[in-house]
């Protein structure tokens, strides 16, 4: 443990190791258990004589140096006794700081872990309580990804379902992933940083960010625009006219959970300061995306139905027979015209 082969750091504190088998050691070395010899050398790696192993533990535990260390030993059995032996034992060191625990604090279980697997005997293990907030940053990128990748394909299924388009299904994808993005940086420029509170408001970010941008894009879809435009007119009327039927909803919905959470921006605690900062993106950049990029993109590439674009080619062909008519009837008019002069 003092040397820690292989670790990224020298963790352990250095003289605070308790250890009841140094102690014992150390006592039953200074000949103080009946039936072994002292030992003067200070060659390392004196062992206790197995066959006096428990004899002298238990003399050990009731003697003033050994007594304190009673409560680090499981044992079963009756001391001084053939049936008398240990079943588990403790013993603790102290880690130095750690003040980077995301980053300090993986590569100390990592190193933790080494330690158990070359050097530790079957069944140990460490803990401590600060191990638990360790553990977390081990799969917290992991964890965070499967969670948000998730979210953002369960959004997928549901728009598409929804709508029955796919290119509109994803501009709206497009504007959620985008409003977790913005978050982000949010994130950065608001003196937060990335833990279990934050995670967890991203991926509801995801599900909550949709609807700004679903009821636009779906009102898009079943508005019908005149047929004598041409198909970026048609694009551009669809575009406006889901943001004058739908937008007012949106807003309104947007508006009111705003007021819902306004309540929290004098809050002193640090899950509801991140509540509120965070919901305060969602809905500014939920609602951005939904009225400002979203309408933009459909104006410019969104999708035109079947009905649209027959109805283009029907006035088209309208205005093609009209034209042959004109031309039918002026020509019959100068047919009419010659005879009449013959």
């Amino acid at each position: 443990m003092k040397d820690c082969p292989g670790c990224d750091e020298d963790w352990f504190v250095d003289g605070t190791l308790q250890s009841w088998y140094a102690k014992y050691n150390t006592w039953t070395k200074g000949g103080s258990c009946q039936g072994v010899q002292k030992d003067s050398s200070t060659t390392p790696g004196w062992t206790i004589p197995p066959n006096r192993f428990y004899f002298c533990l238990a003399k050990f535990l009731s003697s003033d140096q050994g007594r304190r260390f009673g409560q680090d030993i499981v044992q079963v059995g009756t001391p001084l006794t053939s049936d008398y032996k240990i079943t588990g034992y403790r013993e603790k060191i102290q880690v130095k700081k750690i003040d980077q625990v995301a980053k300090q604090g993986v590569e100390y279980l990592s190193d933790k872990n080494m330690l158990e697997a070359e050097y530790g005997l079957e069944g140990m293990f460490s803990y401590a309580q600060e191990m638990l907030d360790y553990e977390l940053y081990v799969v917290f990128m992991e964890e965070t990804l499967l969670s948000t990748g998730l979210s953002v394909l369960a959004v997928f299924f549901v728009v598409l379902f929804v709508t029955g388009s796919l290119p509109v299904t994803l501009l709206v994808v497009l504007a959620v992933l985008l409003v977790d993005l913005f978050l982000i940086a949010l994130i950065h420029f608001w003196d937060l940083t990335f833990n279990t509170v934050v995670v967890v408001n991203i991926v509801i970010a995801i599900g909550l960010a949709v609807d700004y941008s679903a009821h636009i894009a779906h009102t898009y879809l079943i508005i019908r625009p005149p047929k004598d435009l041409s198909n970026a007119e048609k694009r551009v009327y669809k575009a406006k006219m889901a943001l004058s039927t739908m937008g007012s909803s949106v807003f309104h919905g947007g508006f009111s959970t705003f007021l819902a959470i306004i309540s929290l921006s004098s809050a002193q605690s640090y899950v509801f300061v991140v509540f509120f900062r965070l919901w305060f993106g969602i809905i500014v950049f939920g609602m951005s995306n939904g009225f400002l990029l979203l309408p933009v993109i459909l104006s410019y590439i969104g999708p035109l139905n079947d009905d649209d674009i027959a109805g283009v080619e029907d006035a088209n062909a309208a205005k093609v027979s009209s034209e042959k008519d004109i031309e039918m009837k002026t020509d019959s008019k100068l047919k009419d015209d010659a005879n009449h002069m013959a």
